[in-house]
């Protein structure tokens, strides 16, 4: 079932990046440089519409990953920290209970 929802997927994707090329094919005037900076047309460049399209998207999601990583960050942290302290109360548990002489109950020795 995952592969069929998958290979749908992917047919609707590149449907739609080829549609998007096929209606999109003409030039644009891409400038890098503002023409203050400079004379001549060095930073111009003609490039298809769809091109800067798929372009732009693709730099998004990358910048949308790299920001929800980073927001992440906080809970991993506080994750880790939790275990941390989980850890340590386990330790001192399993501490007092050795200093107590509780580790072996007798009737849980023996139902093993």
């Amino acid at each position: 079932m995952f592969r069929i929802a998958k290979a749908f997927s992917v047919l609707g994707l590149v449907t739609t990046l080829v549609w998007l090329g096929v209606l999109n094919t003409q030039s644009v005037k891409l400038i890098i440089i503002p023409s203050i900076f400079v004379s001549d047309e060095i930073g111009v460049f003609r490039v298809p519409l769809f091109l800067i399209v798929i372009i732009a998207t693709f730099f998004g999601f990358i910048i949308g990953c790299v920001a929800e990583y980073v927001r992440a960050g906080k809970v991993r942290k506080s994750l880790r920290e939790r275990n941390r302290s989980l850890k340590e109360s386990k330790m001192k548990i399993k501490n007092i209970e050795k200093n107590l002489g509780m580790e072996d109950d007798e009737i849980l020795s023996l139902l093993k």
